[in-house]
């Protein structure tokens, strides 16, 4: 698999053969790890040995021979990964003679999602669409998406006849259509980890990439459509900064490769990608969670705004430094909820219950 979860284990086996009738007396194999994968197993070979971010083998190959090399790596950290590069080396029997190949780093496909906490009592202000209780949100008929006919009930919208199918068949048959989620959250991710913003803290980072999958993850049990803007994502990649409001199986991975993908490194501000995105990344009336693990003046006054343009608004501090304070936005005090240590240890606790 290339999508796993922190924590989580996956086999990488490396194949190699011989396409000629010549044996080779020997073959050095390379195999570079990135930050963030661990080796797990011992080489395969009585040859090989390994560092921690290095996988050696030496073997040598009959005529046509097949080799495979198997491997178990960990995934210590959320991120995109791309193994490599990778240096393949032969030669002679004496070592006189030797030619060497170098393959350049491979292209990032290996996504680690964060982990998350369960969050069976988040609560947002009682005006909130989610309301005090959690439950699952209504769905209501999406217009533009109709999805066939249906005989009358009584109570159904006159509207919603359709009067052709009424006269060909000679009953009343109504309209009807596939239903869209009427509850929209927005889950705005605040990447700059200190308000200057050269000073870089990893830990917050992590704290508040896992503060949003936490949320993402209880949103999309409870049935509500789910987006998510982040300012420490580049536009054109694998996870870039917007994702758009949705529903579904697909949604959220689509979120957590987000979230994988996340870094210190801002290229801009939350509310100047809000701007740039508009409509899509915020849908009007939506339900707005801003996550932060350092809160900027500027777009404190930017979210709390959008309070005063048909948006619902709270937000959530998981920073190490004092709870900030802004007038007309609500800030709850997650510090301390979505540590490193924490995290994991929960994580541990779901595996064994698992």
């Amino acid at each position: 698999t290339d999508r796993l979860v922190v924590g989580e284990s996956f086999e990488l086996i490396l194949r190699v053969e011989n396409r000629k009738p010549l044996p080779l007396p020997w073959l050095s194999i390379t195999e570079t790890i990135p930050d963030g994968l661990e080796l797990e197993s011992q080489p395969s070979s009585i040859y090989g040995h390994a560092t921690p971010k290095e996988i050696k083998e030496t073997t040598g190959f009959g005529p046509y021979e097949r080799v495979k090399f198997h491997h178990r790596l960990r995934a210590a950290k959320r991120g995109i990964y791309g193994l490599g590069p990778s240096r393949i080396a032969s030669g002679d029997l004496f070592g006189f003679y030797q030619t060497q190949l170098d393959a350049p780093k491979r292209m990032a496909n290996i996504v680690v999602y964060p982990n998350w906490l369960p969050l069976p009592d988040f609560d947002l202000p009682s005006s909130r669409p989610m309301g005090d209780i959690w439950r699952r949100s209504h769905l209501v008929d999406d217009l533009t998406r109709p999805a066939g006919l249906r005989e009358y009930h009584h109570g159904d919208a006159a509207a919603r006849i359709d009067w052709k199918a009424t006269a060909r068949r000679g009953q009343v048959f109504v309209r009807t259509f596939d239903s869209s989620v009427n509850q929209r959250v927005v889950i705005l991710l605040e990447c700059d980890t200190s308000i200057q913003r050269w000073r870089i803290h990893p830990n917050v980072l992590d704290m508040a990439v896992t503060a949003a999958a936490s949320v993402a993850v209880r949103c999309i049990e409870l049935g509500y459509g789910v987006g998510l803007v982040s300012n420490g994502n580049m536009a054109g990649t694998i996870s870039p900064p917007l994702v758009a409001t949705g529903a579904g199986d697909g949604q959220l991975a689509a979120l957590m490769t987000n979230l994988a993908g996340a870094n210190p490194f801002t290229t801009a501000s939350l509310e100047k990608l809000l701007t740039t995105y508009g409509a899509d990344a915020l849908p009007h009336g939506s339900t707005v969670v801003y996550i932060a693990g350092a809160m900027r003046p500027a777009t404190m006054a930017y979210v709390s705004d959008l309070g005063r343009r048909g948006h619902q608004v709270t937000a959530l501090y998981v920073g190490t430094d004092d709870l900030p304070a802004h007038p007309g936005l609500t800030i709850q005090d997650y510090r301390g909820v979505f540590s490193e240590e924490d995290t994991n240890a929960d994580a541990e606790r779901m595996a064994d219950d698992a």
